[in-house]
C-alpha cells in the first residue's frame, strides 16, 4: 500500500497536546475527564481567564461533573491548581507529563477497545463502556481535592451503558419510554439522535427514574434553555446523587433554584422576564461557584441598588460577591463583621488625619515672635560666618 500525507489548507489555530497524554493518560481515562482536559489545554494557548460555570457551559454539563474530572486530573499528576498567599483559588496550571509503566500490547489494545480482558459482559443485550472506578477518600484530603471536593458528593453512580441498536429499538416500543421519546421530540423540535436515545435510556435504566420523573426532567432543562440531552443526563446523575427519586423532589430542588434568577431580578428591579445568558452566568457563579445563599445573593443586589438607584448592574453586584468570596464569607453575620471592620477603619483613618491636621496648626501656633526673632538671629550669624 503507498504511503499517505496528511495535511490542511485551514487556517485556524492549533492546540498542542503532549504525545505522553495521548499514549498513557488518555486510554486509561473516562472520556468526558478527556475532554475536560483538552478544552483546558485550549483555553491554555487562548491566555484569557474563565470560571467553572463557563466550561460547564461549554459542554451543556454541571459544575460538579467538570469539578469530578479536575479532581481525577490531579490525582493523576496532570493539574495543580494554584492559591494565593490568602488561600484563595486562582488557577489550574498543567504539569509536565512523563511516560508511565508500560503495558502488554494485547493490554493496550483491548484498553483502547474498550474491553475487560477479565471478565465477560453478563448482558448480551449491552456493552459497558469503560468507566473511571471511585477512589475512595483519603483520611486527610489536600487543599487541592479539598477544593474540587466541595462540589462533589461520592456517591457510587451507575456505569455508563453502550446499548445495542436491537435494545434501544425494542424499549421505543415501551409505552411509557415511547411517549417519553415523542415529548422530548416536540420540546427539542428535532428527531433525536442514537447518542439522545442512549442517554435517555440510561436515565430510565440505569438511574430508575420513574416515567414521570424523567418527564418532568426534560421539562425543566428545556424551560430554562437547555435543549440537550447530554445536559438532560448530567442533571440526571446529580438528582441521583442528591437522593431525587420523585417528581415532589425535583419540584423542590427547582423552586429553589429557579427562585434565585427571580429573586434577583425582582430585586435589581427587572421583573417579568427571564434572565439574558450573561445574567445566568453571573447568577449560576454567584449559586454553584460561590456557593452564596439567596440571603446573602439579595443582600449584595440591595447594596448595588444604594450604590447606584437609577441602573444598578449585574457586574456592580458581582464585584462585591467576588469580594466577599475573598474574604470567606459564609453568612450574613461574616458580612457584619467586615462591616464592622471597615467602619473601624474608616474610624482610625479619620482620627489619624485629624490629628494630623492639629500637630499642623499645633506647629503654627508655636511660631511666636520670640521664635520668630531667634530664627532671624541664626540666619544673619550663619551669614555673617
Amino acid at each position: 500500500m503507498e504511503t499517505i500525507t496528511i495535511s490542511t489548507k485551514n487556517h485556524e489555530t492549533y492546540s498542542s497536546v503532549s504525545n505522553f497524554f495521548i499514549d498513557y493518560y488518555m486510554t486509561e481515562a473516562n472520556g468526558e475527564f478527556v475532554k475536560v482536559y483538552l478544552y483546558l489545554v485550549r483555553l491554555l494557548n487562548s491566555g484569557r481567564a474563565v470560571t467553572v460555570a463557563e466550561i460547564a457551559d461549554h459542554f451543556d454539563s454541571t459544575e460538579k461533573d467538570i469539578c469530578r474530572a479536575i479532581k481525577y486530573w490531579i490525582k493523576q499528576k496532570v493539574l495543580k491548581l494554584e492559591y494565593t498567599q490568602d488561600k484563595v483559588l486562582t488557577g489550574i496550571t498543567l504539569l509536565p507529563l512523563t511516560p508511565k509503566a508500560a503495558k502488554s500490547e494485547t493490554t493496550s489494545l483491548l484498553s483502547m477497545l474498550g474491553v475487560d480482558e477479565e471478565t465477560d459482559n453478563p448482558n448480551p443485550e449491552t456493552a459497558v463502556t469503560e468507566e473511571v472506578k471511585p477512589s475512595k477518600r483519603k483520611a486527610t484530603p489536600s487543599k487541592e481535592e479539598a477544593d474540587i471536593e466541595e462540589k462533589i458528593e461520592i456517591v457510587t453512580v451507575p456505569k455508563k451503558v453502550r446499548y445495542k441498536p436491537s435494545f434501544i429499538a425494542e424499549k421505543q416500543e415501551d409505552e411509557d419510554f415511547g411517549n417519553l421519546l415523542y415529548q422530548t421530540e416536540t420540546y427539542f423540535g428535532k428527531p433525536l439522535t442514537q447518542s439522545d436515545l442512549s442517554a435517555l435510556l440510561y436515565i430510565y435504566e440505569e438511574l430508575n427514574f420513574s416515567p414521570e420523573l424523567l418527564e418532568y426532567l426534560v421539562e425543566h432543562c428545556v424551560s430554562i434553555g437547555k435543549k440537550s440531552c447530554r445536559y438532560i443526563e448530567a442533571v440526571a446523575i446529580d438528582w441521583y446523587k442528591n437522593g431525587i427519586a420523585s417528581v415532589e423532589d425535583a419540584k423542590i430542588a427547582s423552586k429553589n433554584y429557579n427562585s434565585i434568577y427571580v429573586s434577583v431580578l425582582k430585586q435589581l428591579g427587572i421583573p417579568n422576564r427571564v434572565p439574558t445568558p450573561a445574567e445566568t452566568k453571573f447568577i449560576d457563579t454567584w449559586y454553584n461557584t460561590y456557593s452564596f445563599n439567596k440571603n446573602i445573593i439579595i443582600e449584595a443586589c440591595r447594596r448595588a441598588i444604594l450604590a447606584n438607584p437609577q441602573s444598578p448592574t449585574f457586574s456592580y453586584v458581582n464585584g462585591i460577591l467576588e469580594s466577599w468570596h475573598k474574604q470567606n464569607v459564609h453568612t450574613l453575620s461574616d458580612i457584619e463583621k467586615l462591616d464592622e471592620k471597615w467602619a473601624a477603619q474608616k474610624k482610625k483613618k479619620a482620627t489619624l488625619s485629624k490629628s494630623s491636621v492639629n500637630q499642623f496648626n499645633n506647629y503654627q501656633g508655636s511660631t511666636d515672635a520670640a521664635t520668630v526673632d531667634e530664627l532671624e538671629s541664626l540666619f544673619l550669624k550663619e551669614n555673617n560666618n
